[in-house]
């Protein structure tokens, strides 16, 4: 058992939230719960937790729009997925936003111990950002129309050769401008423009 830490449940099924207080209540954590992305972003954002779950599909507000944000505000929090809905690709997409652990629903007390217990014992570390190759891959996207296409289309599988970095590669990956100029200085209109396509095309 990990010392007693602040963790937030975020999901919009009350038996949800309610069964993961009752079992990390028991390991001595303070937990405190959201019934709804909003809410939970709100409480993430607005107090320190050490850990944060939540569900990857709420009705008001995606899981992953969620765990962009406390990775924004809140680098040194730890995140942990939840979700009915697993897929392969939202696995690797949590993995690159720096998710610590991937829990599929219906789960056992068990496995929430065992998820929490691992997320809590390695924070995860702030991510280094090459400001300078994340600049240099968006200029030639927005510059050349077919390697702009290719990742619009591919999306991380063309990256992964350009030694980004997870966190810079997701970013590119999920269009998230506000954190790419948060690290990287003002885009050109260029730029911004084939993120917003990188965005609106919703293939990652």
């Amino acid at each position: 058992m990990v010392a007693a830490r602040r963790i937030l449940v975020v999901d919009d099924e009350p038996v949800v939230t309610k069964s993961c207080r009752r079992i990390l209540l028991v390991e001595g954590h303070q937990v405190e719960t959201a019934e709804s992305g909003q809410e939970g972003l709100r409480q993430a954002l607005s107090q320190p937790f050490d850990l944060v779950m939540a569900d990857l599909r709420m009705p008001d507000l995606d899981g992953m729009e969620l765990v962009r944000a406390v990775r924004k505000d809140r680098p040194q929090t730890a995140i942990i997925i939840i979700t009915g809905f697993g897929t392969i690709t939202s696995a690797v997409t949590a993995t690159k936003l720096g998710v610590s652990e991937y829990i599929e629903k219906p789960f056992t007390p068990d496995q929430i111990v065992e998820a929490v217990n691992k997320a809590l014992l390695v924070p995860p570390a702030a991510p280094e950002v090459q400001a300078d190759k994340v600049r240099a891959v968006l200029r030639v996207a927005a510059q050349d129309p077919s390697f702009g296409a290719r990742v619009l289309a591919e999306g991380s599988r063309v990256l992964s050769g350009f030694a980004l970095g997870d966190r810079a590669e997701a970013a590119i990956v999920s269009g998230d401008i506000a954190w790419i100029e948060k690290q990287c200085g003002e885009l050109s209109p260029q730029e911004r423009q084939w993120l917003q396509q990188r965005l609106e095309a919703e293939v990652w």
